[in-house]
């Protein structure tokens, strides 16, 4: 979806040295492709001696489904901050611990929750007793209340993307992804996983109204973007940010200035410096 980056009320006394981007739902549009124009304009931004970092839930293995090729950024944040990258070379891993991975997903499929288990490295998983209903839930028709791009990325990971087995090797898990068609049943999962934080702890963190991820305790963008900001030798202030979610806010808080989206969620709108009334074509930073 295209964003507008802008410096109508905000260069004026501070140098926005680094630009972080969200994926979904701001870096990406509803075909979860990067507009060529927006491509163009980053890429424009880095050779004018901008930093570009994304921030993102995907794990690497899925921006590099999605970013293109000739994209290069300076920094890379993924799985809500459970790794981060200075361009290929990685500088911070967290992993889930297999105790917490066996019961949430052990939950899930009692509860029939979708679900998929994210590795650092490596194709996401999943349980192969439970794929009767999670394909069910991945391939039927699209709720309205579903984002195109969540939609058609729970459709991508049906057609191959997940690796059905009956045994999970859960031992460099980067977060779990849990999705819902009925924003009700996702409701209480939140509310059952708050539950269980009482005696696991971790960190969970939602994108849309329909899913939630769960990452280690407190693990965030922010955490992931402030390694990254300690090796560029960078203050926070020095930071645009521009994302739509909730797993967003810890970033808000930390950056300089930060942008929502117009389809970002009241909550997230109501914690930005401003947001997007209008989809608009980038102008100058």
């Amino acid at each position: 979806m295209a964003f507008l980056l802008h410096n109508r009320n905000l260069g004026d006394d501070m140098d926005y040295k680094v630009i972080v981007l969200d994926l979904d739902g701001t870096t990406l549009n509803e075909m979860n492709t990067v507009n060529e124009t927006l491509k163009n304009y980053l890429i424009e931004l880095r050779e004018s001696g901008k930093l570009i970092f994304i921030a993102t839930g995907r794990t690497l293995k899925e921006v590099r489904d999605v970013l293109p090729a000739d994209l290069k950024v300076d920094g890379m944040v993924t799985a809500n901050g459970m790794s981060a990258f200075i361009g290929k070379k990685q500088i911070v891993e967290h992993t889930l611990s297999p105790e917490l991975v066996e019961e949430l997903v052990a939950k899930a499929g009692e509860g029939e929750i979708y679900y998929e288990v994210h590795p650092n490295d490596g194709s996401r998983m999943a349980l192969l007793k439970d794929k009767v209903f999670m394909v069910k839930q991945g391939m039927g028709p699209k709720p309205a209340t579903v984002e195109e791009n969540e939609w058609l990325s729970r459709q991508d990971a049906m057609d191959g993307k997940i690796h059905w087995s009956e045994q999970l090797d859960i031992k460099s898990v980067a977060k779990i992804y849990f999705f819902s068609n009925e924003m009700n049943v996702i409701r209480k999962w939140k509310a059952d996983l708050e539950k269980i934080k009482q005696y696991n702890a971790f960190t969970t963190a939602s994108s849309t109204h329909h899913n939630v991820e769960v990452t280690v305790e407190g693990v965030t963008k922010a955490t992931g973007v402030q390694v990254l900001l300690k090796h560029f030798q960078l203050a926070p202030e020095n930071i645009l940010a521009v994302g739509d979610g909730e797993n967003d806010l810890p970033l808000f808080k930390l950056a300089g200035h930060c942008t929502a989206m117009k389809n970002a969620t009241d909550l997230v709108k109501e914690q930005a410096d401003e947001h997007l009334k209008n989809q608009r074509k980038i102008t100058q930073v």
